[in-house]
């Protein structure tokens, strides 16, 4: 398993070079980034290896309590109708949008069923106009016949795809494994140091391409990254409610990324904000509704949350909120702590063991 302490180091060493141009305040749009960002383009989407990686090993994977009720694990509430007839094709396969009912039964890529030439290793793609470089971690003794989980998984600002799957993808790899599960893992890199608006277009083309090549559940694409990762995690929220089933944000801010005209359609919902964090703090501007604070209250009024009058957060040990009486199929939950800018607090790890628990309940 791989050492905490040098994950630590190696990445505070790449955070401390960009911290200033991260989710600090700005002077400029909300919705401008510190890396600027072209117009969206119809691509091509093609793909080429172009080197082969080792996979990294991650955090301790042991359990952590609350200082709230709820963890966020299993979720018997609601039905959202009846399964869909057939299988096959990217999107809900036949649910409405927005109610796929918890525990719903897997809805097979285009790719279920056919030999895959995808390995574990880097590759390009053609999106916007420009080659993109993104990195595909496949399960072990891959099945072309089982609709596995795909995690979509952004890095934060200055680093590469390496410096997530360096964490073994935010720690969450070993937590499957702990479960004896296995997903696919997906992670691009930024074209600079940002995420932009064409990062959006970048998505889009990745999963054409996953859904024709390997077989995974098209209602399990799940989401998450830390600091301009959570940032970028928000940002695609807002308008990829369809093909995102739950998001995770790492310490995101919903200000200096770039935001689309938000669809307010419901996505189930997670972040994590220390309550020290400087750089995309739980309240940058009150007035402005800039912050953490108000993901998490945009958030709970598209899922259909009662909105307490303040939502209660920790300067200790880490506590998690769930939001109450929220459409059953969009679990809606915040955990603060009395911590800094930081996608590793505690020992274990707390983080990656919460995000789990959110994301195995669909």
């Amino acid at each position: 398993m791989q050492d905490q302490t040098f994950s630590r180091l190696a990445f505070c060493a790449t955070l401390a070079s960009w911290v200033a141009i991260s989710c600090a305040p700005a002077e400029s749009d909300s919705n401008n980034d510190g890396g600027g960002g072209g117009g969206e383009a119809t691509a091509t989407s093609s793909v080429s290896s172009t080197s082969s990686s080792t996979s990294g090993s991650g955090g301790a994977t042991s359990t952590s309590s609350t200082t709230v009720a709820g963890t966020g694990g299993d979720n018997s509430g609601g039905s959202g109708g009846a399964e869909p007839t057939g299988s096959g094709g990217a999107g809900t396969g036949g649910w409405p949008e927005g109610a796929i009912p918890m525990g719903n039964a897997p809805v097979p890529s285009a790719g279920c069923g056919k030999a895959t030439t995808l390995t574990t290793k880097e590759y390009t793609i053609s999106s916007s106009g420009q080659n993109r470089v993104y990195y595909v971690d496949m399960p072990k003794n891959y099945d072309m016949n089982k609709p596995y989980r795909l995690f979509y998984t952004s890095h934060w600002i200055g680093s590469r795809w390496q410096d997530v799957e360096g964490q073994d993808f935010y720690f969450l790899k070993p937590q499957l494994e702990a479960d004896g599960e296995q997903a696919i893992f997906v992670a691009p890199s930024s074209d600079g140091a940002t995420w932009q608006e064409k990062d959006h277009a970048l998505f889009d083309d990745i999963m054409e391409l996953m859904n024709e090549n390997v077989c995974y559940d098209t209602t399990r694409v799940f989401a998450t990254g830390f600091s301009f990762g959570g940032m970028i995690t928000y940002s695609l929220s807002t308008n990829h409610q369809a093909e995102i089933r739950a998001a995770v944000g790492i310490a995101p801010a919903n200000y200096n990324i770039w935001l689309p005209e938000k669809t307010r359609k419901p996505i189930a919902w997670m972040h994590t904000t220390g309550m020290t964090d400087g750089t995309c703090p739980w309240v940058n501007n009150e007035g402005q509704k800039r912050g953490a604070k108000f993901i998490a209250l945009e958030k709970a009024e598209d899922n259909g949350c009662t909105i307490p009058d303040n939502i209660p957060t920790s300067n200790g040990a880490y506590s998690c909120f769930d939001f109450k009486d929220c459409d059953p199929e969009h679990p809606t939950r915040v955990c603060t702590f009395g911590g800094g800018h930081t996608n590793i607090d505690g020992n274990p790890n707390w983080i990656p063991i919460e995000s789990w628990k959110f994301f195995k309940q669909f």
